[in-house]
């Protein structure tokens, strides 16, 4: 893949429990964040609320057309439902739907 493209990723260790996305162009690492979650946290929360962080990044960065990576099937799976419950996963849709 070549422009921009962010790469989330969520994780629980040793209970605690953290998520992070890094935005590289053309290879070249232009930034990264990474985010503490509560403890109680699931790894799909983690995977999910690092999405939800890349989308916020490139609205309030007002950034074009850029690719966003998930290794996290569960939450692809979540994103890419017709019908979904849960109130974060709508929010993210939302936001892309919005931005787009």
């Amino acid at each position: 893949m070549k422009g921009l493209i962010i790469f989330t990723d969520g994780s629980k260790m040793d209970g605690r429990v953290g998520c992070a996305f890094a935005v590289f162009y053309d290879k070249t690492e232009l930034d990264y964040r990474k985010f503490r979650l509560n403890d109680s946290n699931t790894v799909f929360m983690a995977e999910v609320i690092a999405i939800q962080q890349a989308v916020q990044y490139v609205r309030a960065n007002d950034i074009g057309q850029v690719n966003i990576i998930s290794d996290s099937k569960s939450a692809l799976m979540a994103l890419s439902a017709v019908e979904e419950a849960r109130d974060i996963i709508n929010n993210i849709k939302e936001g892309i739907k919005e931005y787009n």
